[in-house]
């Protein structure tokens, strides 16, 4: 994952790939997930009030030697036929968030070339301004173009978050670099079916339906909102923002182990009743008692809604957001944490379909929910499509200057390292706090994967 401001594209020949269709589009009835309306709607206001934003998602990555425009032109168009994710959308300007489709037999897709950058400087605030203009459109709303150099060539691709996730990009970089293969070579691409994630938006809202304020399914919520003084958690360093407020934000980004380390910490975690997330989550704890006094981990940590395996075809949204509690035990050590943090972790993912927004809707007075919600994700990212490809070909997460009212954490599991990205309110007060914070957080799960990796 790496800020836009800090990508550092060699120059080249840019082409994008348009996409069109003659056919008009047709209205839908399938309502916008509980994320993609409150996404849509930030987005919209924000829009609105002139403020900062960046509501997309973008990769890159590289390929061999100077692209081949005819076989990557029809790569992304036999892509953008297959999701659903790129023909289907919400007008964002509208009240209800109108959706529309378009056949995808319809579409087509076919290069334009924009000419030759040579600095790196004016290469990216080309395509920072393009993925701006495109992924904010609503109708088609994704951009895809390649750099062109003689030795390696770098593919991007943008659309509004509201439609994507990380799941879905990795979807992307191996199916276009398949689908380039076979065009290049004439052999066939032999994909199944991709189910669309409008089914998913139904049996969404068919659950959402079914919840009440006094369901069991909402005792973890309700167990999480009534700790302490009630409401989402507080971070264990100043912010500067106690009205938690939506503030320009900055990134950072902490390398905090490699392969051999990550499988070291792993280890470890499972002598001590846990996994790896469990041992992030009891290292955020355990630092957060150091700091604050407070045995009490609170925090909201993503989940992956594809239940099923059918699911794992789906370019979409598919992510939940759901409470994480815990209690450290006393004199607290990191052993003794894992197995709290993994039970809490569990308890935490049991409720992956219970719609974040609903869940808030149903306890929380209006008003009274941050409108970007602050957590702490954990991916293992090694067995996803691809992934063993990642490093050679340079693939990228990008996302752009964006605003934040807490902290957000994402600690990613590669097959060659693990590394932390941070979003926080640019504030003094963040600057100073949230590094230290999560260097005693590195400090406690590097200390506990070398003793792992010398014991053995």
């Amino acid at each position: 994952m790496t800020q836009i401001l800090d990508w550092r594209p060699e120059p080249g020949e840019v082409v994008e790939f348009e996409t069109a269709t003659d056919l008009p589009p047709e209205p839908h009835d399938v309502p916008a997930s509980h994320f993609q309306r409150a996404h849509l709607r930030l987005a919209a206001a924000n829009r609105a009030a002139g403020r900062r934003q960046s509501p997309w998602v973008a990769m890159t990555f590289d390929l061999e030697g100077r692209a081949d425009l005819d076989a990557l032109t029809r790569a992304w168009q036999g892509l953008v036929r297959r999701h659903e994710a790129f023909h289907t959308w919400y007008e964002p300007e509208t009240e209800d968030l109108t959706g529309f489709r378009i056949p995808p037999e319809s579409l087509t897709v076919r290069p334009v070339r924009v000419g030759d950058f040579t600095g790196t400087a004016d290469l990216r605030a080309h395509v920072h301004r393009r993925i701006d203009e495109r992924t904010s459109m609503g109708r088609l709303g994704l951009l895809a173009g390649v750099i062109r150099r003689d030795t390696v060539s770098t593919v991007y691709f943008a659309i509004d978050h509201a439609y994507t996730d990380g799941h879905s990009l990795t979807l992307v970089f191996h199916e276009l670099r398949a689908r380039y293969h076979a065009a290049r070579t004439g052999t066939p691409v032999d994909l199944p079916p991709a189910p669309g994630y409008l089914d998913h938006n139904r049996r969404e809202w068919r659950r959402s339906a079914s919840l009440t304020k006094t369901a069991p399914e909402l005792a973890a919520w309700s167990e999480f909102l009534a700790v302490e003084d009630g409401g989402f958690p507080a971070f264990p360093v100043d912010l500067g923002n106690d009205t938690g407020a939506l503030l320009p934000a900055t990134r950072l980004e902490y390398p905090v182990f490699t392969g051999d380390e990550a499988r070291a910490f792993r280890a470890y975690c499972a002598r001590h009743g846990g996994g790896l997330g469990a041992g992030f989550f009891a290292a955020l704890a355990l630092a957060q008692w150091e700091f604050t006094g407070n045995d009490v981990h609170r925090v909201l940590t993503a989940v992956s809604t594809r239940a099923y395996p059918r699911l794992l075809r789906v370019h979409g949204w598919l992510v939940n957001l759901v409470p994480l509690l815990f209690r450290l035990p006393a004199s607290p050590t990191l052993a003794s944490a894992i197995p709290a943090a993994q039970q809490g972790f569990q308890r935490a993912r049991e409720g992956y379909d219970v719609p974040l927004h609903r869940a808030l809707e149903l306890l929380v007075e209006e008003g009274g929910v941050p409108s970007i919600p602050p957590m702490a994700s954990y991916v293992d990212g090694r067995s996803t499509p691809g992934a063993r490809d990642y490093l050679g070909a340079d693939a990228t997460v990008l996302t752009g200057p964006d605003n934040a009212g807490g902290v957000s954490m994402w600690l990613n599991w590669f097959p060659d390292r693990a590394d932390l990205v941070v979003s926080m309110p640019d504030t003094p007060q963040a600057a100073a706090g949230v590094p230290k914070y999560l260097d005693r957080v590195r400090e406690i799960m590097l200390t506990a994967a070398a003793g792992a990796h010398g014991a053995r």
